[in-house]
């Protein structure tokens, strides 16, 4: 089969783009054709800014239509947690490069394994997947996570034009708070939160889902009120990529979110806020929250400092702040762990891989 395309990017949502775009631009350097096929699945306000932002930057971009004639490419990038069933395109090499790293059940189905290849993050998971699925014909490689390269090529001086440009105080340090959406530390938040950390920036970066779905309305309207201090900026929907918060953000809040070993392999401290709040169905079925959550998820609960209760937040961000160092061993350990080899080369160790599949086939 000729093809068309060396690499198709089946984005499904909007927050997909961040853990493909590194992949795409070293293919790009590496003067492979590249495009990123939009499923189109969010609101079509999300739907535009992950058109023009693809189209801005030279992605190719294209809305998902069963109708048109088929594309064809060497790869196919897959980023959901299932694999592209029915779908318009003719490819050789079917690859699945996870969305977020790993921490949901999702994660260790055979599904993922109908892909030619999966892109792993840390040879713990390698070796872990292997031992479930011992028969799967999926190659597993250990690469690293693509997503966070960029945080390595950000110089100190970029970082300082970058607080300034989000109107930030570069003198101050920088509170990223970071929470998914369900289950959220947010409802728990106080509405005026921001008052209490005056001598820091903060960062409020929330999950997409949070910004998209009609049901978590209430905490935008919290975002909202939080927007107000002249201490915070708010990132929103088509500030889709978490990565450059990180990389200018001194220490994150967050919750139950993957999100959390992202910061970690940056070497940073984190502060996991275990005050969140169930629906009434999770309070009264407990086995619903264990379902939703991957149990591998608790052993690494020790890169960060755990708090039950806002009150706890205050003293141990200023101690955290001052001692960054207080968890470094454990980032470390878990780090390369869960998110493997985090060096800023991850895109071309995955271009490599790539390029020499494709002669042996």
């Amino acid at each position: 089969m000729e093809s068309n395309y060396f690499a198709i990017f089946l984005t499904h949502h909007l927050y997909y783009i961040p853990q493909f775009e590194p992949i795409a631009n070293e293919l790009r350097k590496r003067n492979k054709k590249i495009k990123f096929l939009l499923m189109g699945l969010d609101s079509p306000d999300k739907n535009k800014i992950a058109f023009d932002y693809c189209k801005e930057n030279g992605y190719d971009p294209q809305f998902y239509n069963k109708e048109d004639e088929a594309l064809s490419c060497e790869y196919l990038i897959n980023g959901s947690h299932g694999f592209p069933q029915d779908i318009n395109i003719n490819y050789n090499t079917s690859a699945s490069v996870i969305h977020g790293i790993g921490t949901k059940a999702g994660y260790y189905t055979e599904e993922l394994n109908k892909h030619d290849i999966r892109f792993i993050e840390g040879s713990q998971r390698v070796e872990m997947l292997k031992e479930m699925f011992p028969k799967t014909k999926c190659k597993l490689l250990n690469v690293g996570f693509a997503k966070l390269d960029e945080a390595f090529k950000i110089s100190d001086n970029d970082k300082v034009n970058m607080v300034k440009s989000l109107e930030l105080d570069p003198l101050k340090k920088t509170i990223l708070y970071a929470p998914t959406f369900y289950p959220s530390s947010i409802d728990n938040m106080p509405k005026d939160f921001p008052k209490d950390f005056t001598n820091y920036n903060i960062i409020i970066k929330p999950h997409f889902f949070s910004f998209e779905k009609k049901k978590y309305k209430h905490q935008v309207r919290k975002f909202n009120a939080w927007e107000q201090y002249n201490n915070v900026y708010l990132a929103r929907a088509d500030k889709f990529n978490l990565v450059p918060f990180m990389t200018i953000s001194d220490i994150m809040v967050s919750d139950e979110s993957s999100a959390i070993f992202e910061f970690a392999a940056l070497d940073k401290p984190v502060i996991f806020n275990q005050d969140v709040k169930y629906r009434l169905t999770y309070r009264i079925f407990k086995s619903k929250i264990r379902k939703r959550m991957d149990g591998q998820m608790s052993p690494f609960k020790e890169v960060a400092q755990v708090i039950d209760n806002y009150s706890q937040l205050q003293s141990i961000i200023e101690d955290e702040i001052h001692n960054p160092q207080n968890k470094k061993e454990e980032r470390k350990k878990i780090s390369e762990q869960i998110v493997g080899i985090s060096d800023g080369h991850v895109s071309e160790r995955i271009a490599d891989i790539m390029e020499k599949y494709n002669l042996n086939k």
